[in-house]
């Protein structure tokens, strides 16, 4: 009688994928879980997985991670009991068998556990795996792209199924779609195909990533141009930020004739809102700043007590601008005053000092 290597060990290494093409394969003793896969008990025993050698060989072989391992026995049989193991019409499943184990002599006894099964060596001696896909072929689409997809996605799983769907269709990757949209092992070998070809041409992730950013760069700045010329000079002047109007700091107060009919003592509060007191002195009209030189805050004048009194820190002026209680260390400081066709101008762009000797200077006040 012929002799056959017989599977009668089965386990799965670390690494599997969940990818389901080996229960897909082999039911009877493949169980594919949430996250793992599991040699299901009665395959624990050879004489189970004696009968599903053929099925057992073509599940490793389909494995996109290769963790499926076997040991084979040699075993006398019939020819009517191989005939039952093996499908006639392919011999892959023993190649790939006697490829796991050293080669065994008529009438032996049991070989010991021999290497782990390669689906590659299984490969090179034997032609691919007959598809045992319950689906009809699938229809001819006209676009090779297409049939091949098509045809990956209705055979099973693993990288023999995926290469046979898609074998001799077109010349390069039919699979040209979203990953997300591919089976679990398709997607998988997808990503490992990629990997391979960043690997080859020696592009590391720092590069492809430094490679990533010049290009995002390059598209913005492109995109920036393209967005000057359609917009134009107005569009652009409207997206960039303007800056800030500076107010005109001249005041137009009014006709000299009004302050100077003020008592001396007196202050016009109307121009506070623009940062001005107007004061009347014996023989003069000067302009004040309102802001307290201690830290910034605005008295209040006092009309009754004829001062000025900040209400942030109790700093007090009198009604020149002189300082004489609380934290303020110096006078207020006055504007430049002058008269232009018979109206009084302040211009709060110029200021004088007191302790710099400044307010006896031309333009510190008028001289009534």
């Amino acid at each position: 009688m012929p002799t056959k290597e017989l599977v009668t060990k089965v386990w799965i290494d670390p690494g599997c994928i969940v990818c389901d093409a080996c229960e897909n394969t082999c039911p009877e003793v493949f169980d594919v879980q949430e996250d793992t896969c599991l040699i299901r008990p009665p395959a624990m025993e050879a004489a189970f997985t004696r009968p599903l050698t053929q099925k057992i060989a073509e599940a490793a072989e389909e494995c996109p991670v290769d963790v499926i391992k076997f040991e084979v026995q040699a075993v006398e049989l019939s020819d009517a009991e191989a005939a039952k193991i093996f499908s006639a019409d392919s011999g892959a499943p023993a190649a790939a068998a006697e490829a796991a184990a050293p080669a065994a002599a008529p009438a032996a006894p049991p070989a010991h556990a021999a290497p782990a099964h390669k689906p590659a060596a299984a490969a090179a001696a034997a032609p691919a795996v007959k598809s045992h896909s319950p689906l009809a072929p699938a229809a001819d689409l006209g676009d090779p792209g297409l049939q091949a997809l098509l045809a990956a996605a209705r055979t099973r799983g693993g990288q023999a199924g995926i290469s046979k769907a898609r074998g001799g269709l077109i010349s390069g990757d039919p699979l040209r779609t979203d990953p997300d949209n591919l089976p679990p092992d398709a997607r998988y070998a997808k990503t490992l195909e990629e990997a391979r070809k960043i690997k080859k041409d020696g592009v590391t992730r720092r590069e492809a990533m430094s490679f990533s950013s010049v290009a995002l760069a390059a598209g913005w700045a492109t995109f920036a141009g393209a967005l000057g010329i359609m917009v134009g000079p107005a569009g652009l002047s409207f997206s960039m930020p303007r800056a800030l109007e500076e107010p005109d700091p001249r005041v137009r107060v009014g006709p000299l004739k009004q302050y100077v009919e003020m008592k001396p003592g007196e202050v016009n509060e109307d121009y506070k809102p623009k940062g001005i007191w107007m004061i009347r002195e014996e023989d003069r009209v000067s302009a004040l700043n309102i802001i307290c030189t201690h830290l910034g805050c605005i008295p209040n004048w006092l009309p009754n007590d004829r001062k000025f009194l900040c209400p942030c820190h109790g700093s007090g002026y009198y009604f020149t601008g002189i300082n004489f209680q609380g934290p303020t260390p110096r006078p207020l400081e006055r504007f430049r005053i002058v008269i232009e066709d018979g109206i009084v101008v302040v211009d709060k762009s110029k200021k004088f000092q007191q302790e710099l000797g400044q307010w006896d200077m031309p333009e510190s006040h008028l001289a009534v």
